[in-house]
Formats: structure tokens, sequence, C-alpha cells
């Protein structure tokens, strides 16, 4: 039996709903899975507390009943039990992570994994890869101006005459470095747009509307995770 396990801080709003709305999609849904539990847990939760009363109202709006709910703390034992865990921030991913850095390959963001467009892997990889451009002429620059450089400063020091002059060499090298990344600065930003808001958004202490959009951003995640990880 493969165990999933959501995660948020309480356990009361947000991973209480995805548990009750992930049991409902796999009984209404088709899939290839067998057999799933299904279970939630806060990184900060009061062990034994009741569902949040504006999810509760949520969960009913479907059909659904989060009234036998109770609060479980995450811990070490909860992470290992879980095949997947999905998490509603990257900050409970961390989290997780921090208890059990093990965990690395089962845990991820619920929107990271539900993900059906390109491989978010891929496109950190690239930016990955820009940022290593961006040193490695940096470098080169640095390594071509260093002489240069070294004789400013001591110049600087001595000849308070030059020293406009040599600020304003300084600066023509510096505007020399940013016009040789900006290509590389633009394709960062191009690689950034392609990134998913990746957390869920906290509904606590705000109005039921509020909770009712989040619940609605967590049963739109969970349809594409069944469709996901059905083709495994």
């Amino acid at each position: 039996m493969k165990t999933i396990l959501f995660v948020c801080t309480g356990n009361t709003c947000r991973s209480s709903m995805a548990e009750a709305l992930f049991k409902d999609v796999l009984e209404k849904e088709e899939h290839n899975l067998g057999d799933v539990k299904v279970i939630s847990a806060g990184t900060s939760a009061m062990k034994g507390d009741g569902a949040a009363q504006a999810s509760r109202v949520i969960m009913e709006e479907r059909g659904l009943s989060l009234k036998q709910h109770k609060a479980t703390p995450l811990t070490k034992e909860l992470i290992h039990e879980a095949d997947l865990i999905l998490t509603m921030t990257t900050n409970h991913k961390n989290a997780v992570l921090s208890i059990e850095p093990k965990a690395k390959g089962k845990v991820y963001t619920l929107k990271e994994y539900a993900h059906t467009g390109k491989e978010i892997d891929v496109v950190l990889d690239e930016m990955n890869e820009v940022y290593r451009k961006i040193q490695e002429k940096k470098k080169q620059l640095l390594l071509e101006n260093k002489e240069t450089l070294q004789q400013f400063k001591k110049k600087r020091q001595i000849l308070i005459k030059e020293l406009n002059r040599i600020e304003e060499e300084v600066k023509k090298i510096e505007e020399e470095f940013v016009h040789q990344i900006q290509e590389d600065e633009d394709e960062l930003i191009r690689l950034k747009s392609q990134l998913p808001q990746l957390d869920i958004m906290d509904p606590f202490g705000h109005p039921i509307e509020v909770y009712r959009r989040s619940a609605e951003e967590i049963e739109n995640a969970l349809k594409k995770l069944l469709k996901k990880i059905s083709k495994k």
C-alpha cells in the first residue's frame, strides 16, 4: 500500500483539506494506484486540535466532513512511513528535510509535484548554468583587469587629485561587465518566468472566501497529482 502524507503548519487548514479532498478524488476518479493510505500532519501542530471551522465549512460545501479530524504533529516516524510527502509550501518542505534529510527525493510541494509543464528541475538547472556563465565572465574580467584595478587603488590612496579619473575608469570596467552579461540577465528573467508558484496560500485568520480559494487551489493540484502518479 502506498502512503501519501500531506503537510502544512497546524494540520487544521490546508493539509487537512488536502487529505479529505484527495481521498475523495481517489474514490471518484479512475486510477491504477491500488490501495492508497492518505494522511496529514503539521510542522507545528497541536496534537488533537480539530480542523478550523472555515475548513470544515468549505469541505461540507463539497459533501465532505472534517468533524472527526484531529491534528497530528509531524514526526520522523511519519516521514519514514510515507512513500510520498506533499507540502503546502517550500518552507514546509524544508522543515520536513530538516527533520529527516534522507527524505529528499520523496518530498515536494504539492504544486511542484503536480506541475505538468516543463520540469522545474530542468528550469533550475538552466538557471544555474546561466549563473555559472556569469561567474566565469566575472572571473575572467577581473583577471584581465587585475593589474589595472590594483594600480588604480594605489593611486587613489596616494593621489587624491586622480581620484575622479580612477573612479571613472573603474566605472567603465563595471559597465563593460554589465554589458557583457546583459543577455545572461535577460535569460534569467525568462527562465524565472517559467517557474510556477509552488506555495498553497495560507487561509488561517482570513475570511472564509480565502479558505474557499485555498481549497480550490489544493483540489486542482490534487487532480494533476493523480494523473501524474497514475502513469507510474
